[in-house]
């Protein structure tokens, strides 16, 4: 068996999960209401759900340490302590060199997330503070800034939580290694878990916005602003990457050609899967938000795909 390239194995996990930066708390309601939906039905598989729902969860661990990392240099120096024990191969050094692989991308693809103590340790190590204070007074900034609505703490029970993501972690652990041959949970057991699995993710998202933007307005105006500014500065950094790519790779000819016309086609698809996927808001004023943050994602994605592109043409 030949040598594991690390750097390979962690491209591919981005190409097959995007950028993906958004509210990953929200993948978390479609599964609570279907199980909500078919949870009397004796043919339901309440294995696959608590399977997804650890999924989940350690998705959103992941990416979030790697946007911790990524984003402020104080984030990035406490994540010394997550690596004592990692050794970088070449490969993934020439990554990062290239840009390809980001150091947030190495350090929240080492780390383990087996159980809930080491979410919350990694996240305590990088923000230097103690979480379940934070997460236990966490409330959702847009029910009660915009919204208007009491301001409730979004995990009812934190020591409740706490045990429950504990014991789902447990479960999930027993069905994806060993054959049990009683049963390990209760089907009442399964909506505990992703309920829970809920308000944790979505008060932790709540923290972390916090902690990264501190405490900036919520009101449409304000986000609409900033988040047309997030995208114009992605269309700069693109820009700069295209123009600069004849600087770093001997292209062949005609090849210039093609990809500015495809950057040119690329952005005609942009402007109209966003269109798109935000048709149902077009005249409200939640649609420029919604659509400067789809722009966004998408023009991250593609300029990441050049990179990897560039990357390969560099390698060969």
């Amino acid at each position: 068996m030949g040598k594991r390239n690390r750097a390979v194995e962690i491209l591919e996990i981005k190409e097959r999960g995007g950028k993906a930066m958004g509210l990953i708390s929200l993948n978390l309601d479609p599964l609570l209401s279907e199980w909500r939906r078919i949870s009397s039905n004796p043919d339901s598989k309440p294995d696959f759900y608590i399977i997804r729902a650890v999924t989940i969860l350690e998705v959103f661990t992941r990416r979030r340490i790697g946007h911790l990392v990524d984003h402020d240099e104080r984030f990035a120096g406490r994540a010394a302590a997550l690596m004592k024990d990692y050794r970088i191969d070449f490969d993934t050094l020439k990554s990062i060199h290239g840009r390809v692989l980001t150091l947030g991308d190495i350090v929240a693809n080492s780390v383990p997330v087996n159980s809930y103590g080491q979410i919350i340790a990694h996240f305590e190590m990088l923000l230097d503070k103690k979480l379940p204070q934070l997460l236990a007074k966490a409330v959702d900034r847009w029910r009660t800034e915009v919204m208007k609505q009491s301001p409730e703490p979004i995990i009812p029970d934190y020591g409740g939580m706490a045990k429950t993501i504990g014991r789902l972690f447990e479960v999930r652990h027993i069905l994806c290694h060993e054959l049990p041959t009683k049963p390990v949970y209760t089907r009442d057991e399964v909506g505990q878990f992703l309920a829970e699995s809920k308000h944790f993710v979505k008060a932790f998202e709540n923290v972390l916005s916090f902690e990264l933007y501190g405490d900036t307005g919520l009101n449409q105006r304000e986000l609409r602003t900033r988040e047309a500014s997030r995208l114009r500065e992605k269309e700069r950094e693109l820009d700069s990457f295209v123009a600069a790519i004849p600087d770093n790779v001997r292209l062949v000819d005609g090849e210039l050609d093609m990809l500015l016309d495809s950057q040119k086609k690329w952005l005609s698809f942009r402007n109209a899967q966003c269109d798109f996927v935000t048709l149902r808001y077009k005249g409200g004023t939640i649609w420029s938000l919604l659509w400067s943050a789809q722009a966004r994602a998408l023009t991250e994605e593609r300029s990441s795909e050049l990179k990897r592109w560039l990357q390969s043409r560099s390698d060969s």
